[in-house]
């Protein structure tokens, strides 16, 4: 049954687009569903909107709502209905695709839309709405279709529901990782590289260079055996694994020298080759493969956002090669090691998705109908037993097998999966990968395919929206500012810069000539930790004086208990 508020957005959708045909008659129609917190609609119009347009439609909605216009469903032939949208091509496309005989209509007044519905009784009834913003969209989400303009609106029940969402939505815009991203200096996109691969500055190549010493010891400590491998392979290599026939649409395949290369998906095809390299016995299992991998994926254009949805990236990435009796203990403990990462990063609000596959689906995924069976129906023994709560969500797997993914919305709303573990029942067998069992005969392994702290540009992105750029002080690129009242202050500011750095502390001095109120307010944008500021009586007395950022401050600290206190937060990941 559908839910009224759904009916009532979608009708404002309808209401939209006879707000724009009123408005701009020669305007070709696309199609608008309701969606979360509200609806859109897809427009092809050359020029875009402008601000100044939008105003104008939202007026004209008030002014097609005010007028409380009954909606009535009609069926009609869909030859006839070809007749009714003449001239609207996108309209006459989606008619060419139906199945039916006959066509769903629904009439406005003068307004009638190609629909199936429900909608609400009457225009009337769609009170509560604010247009947000515009964005460019591919026809059906396909990038070889043209580029349409989308109306986004938000739509609520009350009038303080859709005050709270604005006000929400603000408050996102305010924490947006390409907004804080630029402020912060953390990360540039520029045009001239290319979507999707933005740069980090030495800041943001900080905090990228922090998370992967993190992960890279502690993934060592768990026994993980540390990998160096090409990014990128002959086709072969990939033609083998299977990602060719299931994933060739995201990858980045060239050719050279008379040869098809790959710019890898993925790095466990070039592991399984090591770990093929010499014969291998029970006894050496579980093998645990682990690299910071550069990944390249072909991402569409319209998908790529920031740091979130990027072409190459930097995968903790990891395979555990085992036997099938050590596939449960080792599920468990990946799984306890992404809690641990996500503890550690001080995210809270996220959930497990159980991704399955479709048997049906033979171009997405390996024909192995009983292997799927058999490996879904192990995963879901191992998460129930874990006591993990989690949604299952069809068709959603890798092709080689089921998944559990680790679910997190952005601030925006939009839900990401951020790490994954996955089991795998078909790449053993296509790269005929064997050990010595206790019997002395060849087995087969099992493999799970992890990623424990994520894409490393994915979770930086992650990061900044959950702090909204207040890192806590092990993250932080600068850790430390240092501020002189004078000139007369330089040497001993530098001293101290000295002995932050020789403890390996991220610190800056700013030695400007600038009032101390100008430094302190620059360093609070920068959202710096710890603000120290140095004048006659701090270097007559070697004493400091330090600023929180949550203001607090502190007069006559000795610089030893400050580097004491301050390696101590950095220890325990504060």
């Amino acid at each position: 049954m559908v839910d009224n508020l759904e009916k009532v957005r979608h009708t404002g959708a309808h209401i939209l687009a006879q707000a724009v045909k009123e408005l701009f008659p020669k305007v070709k129609l696309g199609m608008g569903p309701a969606i979360e917190n509200g609806f859109y609609y897809d427009f092809d119009k050359e020029e875009g909107f402008s601000a100044k347009e939008l105003k104008k439609i939202e007026k004209r909605m008030k002014e097609i709502v005010r007028r409380n216009i009954k909606l009535e469903k009609q069926n009609i032939s869909k030859e006839k209905a070809k007749i009714l949208f003449k001239g609207q091509k996108y309209k006459l496309e989606l008619l060419k695709d139906l199945s039916e005989k006959t066509a769903s209509l629904y009439k406005q007044g003068e307004f009638i839309d190609l629909c199936k519905g429900p909608h609400a009784k009457s225009t009337g009834e769609v009170k509560h709405f604010k247009i947000l913003n515009t964005a460019g969209a591919y026809w059906k989400g396909t990038e070889k279709n043209k580029m349409l303009s989308r109306i986004y609106v938000a739509c609520f029940k009350t009038e303080k529901e859709l005050k709270d969402h604005l006000t929400n939505l603000e408050e996102a815009k305010k924490r947006d990782h390409t907004k804080l991203g630029k402020e912060l200096d953390l990360f540039v996109i520029s045009e001239t590289v290319g979507k999707g691969l933005p740069l980090l500055t030495p800041k943001g190549a900080t905090i990228k260079r922090i998370l992967k010493r993190f992960i890279e010891d502690e993934e060592i400590k768990r026994g993980y055996q540390y990998t160096e491998t090409p990014i990128m392979a002959r086709s072969k290599l990939y033609k083998i694994s299977g990602h060719l026939d299931h994933y060739k649409e995201s990858m980045f395949v060239f050719k050279t020298n008379g040869e098809e290369m790959v710019l890898r998906p993925m790095t466990c095809p070039h592991q399984f080759m090591i770990y093929k390299s010499k014969l291998r016995s029970y006894r050496e299992l579980p093998i645990k493969y682990a690299e910071i991998a550069e990944l390249f994926r072909n991402e569409k254009s319209g998908e790529l956002h920031g740091l979130l949805r990027v072409r190459q990236f930097s995968l903790a990435d990891a395979h555990i090669i085992c036997t099938p009796e050590q596939l449960e203990k080792e599920f468990e403990e990946v799984v306890r090691l992404i809690q641990f990462v996500m503890k550690t990063l001080g995210f809270t609000d996220y959930w497990y998705r159980f991704s399955k596959g479709d048997i049906k689906n033979k171009e997405k995924y390996i024909d192995n109908p009983k292997a799927w069976r058999d490996s879904e129906k192990m995963m879901k023994k191992i998460i129930d037993k874990m006591k993990l709560k989690y949604v299952e969500a069809k068709d959603e797997a890798a092709f080689y097998g089921p998944k559990l993914d680790i679910q997190m919305k952005n601030v925006h709303g939009k839900e990401d999966t951020i790490f994954t573990v996955q089991i795998d029942f078909a790449l053993p067998e296509r790269f005929d990968m064997t050990y010595e069992g206790k019997s002395g005969k060849k087995e087969r392994p099992m493999i799970i395919h992890r990623s424990s702290i994520g894409a490393l540009e994915r979770t930086i992105a992650m990061l900044i929206e959950h702090y909204a750029g207040k890192f806590p002080l092990w993250l932080s690129p600068i850790q430390v500012k240092i501020m002189t009242l004078t000139d007369r202050s330089n040497k001993f500011a530098k001293e101290i810069t000295k002995k932050l750095q020789e403890n390996n502390i991220r610190v800056e001095l700013d030695s400007r000539n600038l009032s101390i109120g100008k430094k302190v307010r620059d360093a609070q944008t920068e959202k710096i930790n710890y603000m120290v500021t140095i004048g006659d009586k701090e270097m007559k007395d070697k004493q400091l004086a330090i600023r929180s950022r949550d203001g607090k401050v502190k007069f006559g600290v000795s610089p030893d208990k400050f580097i004491k206190d301050l390696l101590k937060q950095i220890q325990e990941k504060k």
